[in-house]
């Protein structure tokens, strides 16, 4: 069979591995019912929609009538050197990092971030590691510096990008999605994030 949609091709590809590894990582919770989900539940129903999505778009590839060749992701080798380089330093300094307090853990923090920033950089197009890098750079820098600074990583970043960079537009959807997650996960649901960094 031949390809004929490369981009089908990767994109059923991921779905179907995203859904995969949560269907396997939650068989390890009880299921429960429709009416009393288990944690193993929404999991397992999210995994079995994304693999059958991405089964359809993956056996799309081979019948599409818009016919793109296969482009394999282009491999920076120095980004992917640098950025394991840099997490095994700063692994090994960890103690040394620790030692320093809140100070020398967000030190920690953004040095890690920083080297798998440069590891995902080595990997596909500018926009594709980009917005990669500030959605897991939201979920890494969440505990160290607030839900409102994270808010202002995950936006900043996602923006940059993009195609063009409008600071008047990022600001505001900052702004306003900042003051949303605020009222929704702090207030209306309690959850117990920090709205600020702990430097105290």
């Amino acid at each position: 069979m031949q390809i004929k949609n490369g981009k089908d091709f990767w994109a059923g590809l991921m779905f179907m591995g995203i859904g995969l590894g949560f269907m396997i990582v939650s068989r390890n919770y009880p299921m429960g019912t429709a009416v009393r989900m288990g944690p193993s539940y929404f999991p397992t129903v999210l995994g079995g929609i994304l693999v059958t999505l991405g089964a359809i778009i993956f056996l799309r590839a081979f019948v599409s009538k818009i016919r793109h060749t296969i482009v394999v992701f282009p491999f920076r080798w120095t980004l992917i050197v640098a950025g394991g380089a840099l997490g095994g330093v700063v692994y090994s300094a960890q103690s040394w990092f620790l030692a320093m307090g809140k100070i020398g853990a967000l030190m920690t923090y953004g040095l890690y971030g920083l080297a798998l920033f440069l590891f995902i950089g080595g990997f596909g197009p500018r926009p594709l590691f980009i917005i990669l890098a500030s959605v897991v750079a939201f979920g890494y820098l969440l505990k160290p510096l607030g839900l409102v600074l994270a808010t202002a990583v995950l936006i900043l970043v996602s923006a940059w990008g993009g195609n063009e960079f409008k600071l008047r537009e990022v600001v505001v959807l900052y702004v306003a999605l900042a003051l949303f997650s605020v009222a929704t996960f702090i207030y209306g649901l309690q959850l117990p994030f920090n709205i600020w960094p702990d430097l105290g």
